[in-house]
């Protein structure tokens, strides 16, 4: 699970309330996702017919686990930032007790569904880590810190191409390595992070190499299943070479999991990582486009098929919990101008 100790920064402005849609406005079809604060619907907007995920949380249980700014912080950074490789916001509202999130649908799967069948080879992880790397170094332009890559963060649309979602764990504003706080998923946390050190946007590529690693071996480098154990080995253990990772692969990867954040590959920008031999191959521009043929295509019946979703979420009843009559509310202000549709001037 998630280590999250963020600290608590008071509200800032954020932008102009938008017309008003309501939950009653989408059709709910499926269950395609549970978070700590609510569940991710996939939703047909009544008017247009047209296939969203809806994110569904509730304003209390933010406030009670100071997720606040998490909340706030992942909505702007949803609205301001677009990018073949990036999930974007359509549409946000809220009610007196929940807030929503209506994002592009993309039902290819998790990334994490299909590692969990097998490891990939080395052509496919080369694919998805070209196009995972153009996302992030997007992020990192706008100086915002990505800090959750990680296979069930990743999502296929149905060509076959690389979709990054979820930014609650996202932080904007990031200039040199200034950031403290404690967050991410144990596998995948910077040495920097585990020690505490003040750190910047290069934690995105220790990710980056630990999920080359287990795409290509079956397993991040560094994993144990006693936590403590594993934490001591990112601080310290070598790099072990899978025989099933060619030199220039591992070569990377040894770059992206140095240890030393100022001498780690992509530190002085992105364009390090461009260079790298490994992706000799990959035409960026075209990759962009998304004119680079994906190495496999998810079989998807339609538009709203969701055979690729955990059967775990697809098997829950997608419902939104009525507001108890009784409910005490948060305070309504500390959400306000969280609503947003796409092409609606703010």
């Amino acid at each position: 699970e998630e280590v999250v100790t963020e600290e608590v920064v008071a509200p800032q402005t954020a932008l102009k309330e938008s017309p008003k849609l309501t939950v009653n406005d989408f059709e709910l079809l499926k269950t395609i996702g549970k978070g700590s604060f609510g569940k991710v619907f996939e939703v047909r907007m009544k008017e247009t017919g047209k296939i969203y995920a809806m994110k569904v949380m509730n304003k209390n249980q933010i406030m009670e686990r100071r997720q606040y700014e998490h909340t706030l912080a992942e909505r702007r950074i949803m609205q301001d930032i677009s990018h073949p490789f990036l999930v974007c916001l359509r549409y946000a509202f809220q009610s007196q007790t929940k807030l929503y999130l209506v994002m592009d649908f993309f039902n290819g799967g998790e990334l994490y569904h299909y590692l969990s069948m097998g490891r990939f080879s080395e052509k496919r992880a080369l694919f998805y880590a070209a196009e995972i790397s153009l996302g992030i170094a997007h992020l990192h332009k706008h100086n915002i810190v990505y800090r959750d890559l990680k296979p069930e963060n990743l999502l296929l649309d149905p060509e076959g191409h690389i979709r990054i979602t979820d930014f609650g764990l996202s932080k904007e504003d990031v200039e040199g390595d200034t950031v403290r706080s404690l967050c991410g998923t144990p596998e995948y946390l910077a040495p920097e992070i585990l020690k505490k050190q003040p750190y910047g946007k290069c934690v995105d590529w220790w990710s980056l190499g630990t999920l080359i690693y287990e795409m290509i071996t079956g397993l991040p480098p560094f994993y144990d299943n006693n936590r403590k154990l594993m934490y001591h080995k990112i601080l310290s253990a070598p790099l072990q070479k899978s025989p099933y990772m060619s030199l220039e692969a591992f070569d990377l990867c040894s770059k992206l999991l140095e240890r030393e954040p100022t001498k780690r590959l992509g530190y002085g920008g992105y364009e390090e990582i461009q260079k790298h031999p490994w992706f000799k191959e990959i035409d960026w521009d075209a990759l962009y486009r998304k004119e680079m043929e994906p190495p496999y295509k998810p079989s998807v019946k339609s538009a709203e098929s969701t055979e690729h979703i955990d059967d775990e979420f697809v098997l829950v009843v997608p419902a939104v919990t009525p507001t108890p009559v009784n409910a005490v509310l948060t305070d309504q202000n500390a959400f306000e101008n969280f609503s947003y549709a796409e092409g609606v001037s703010h």
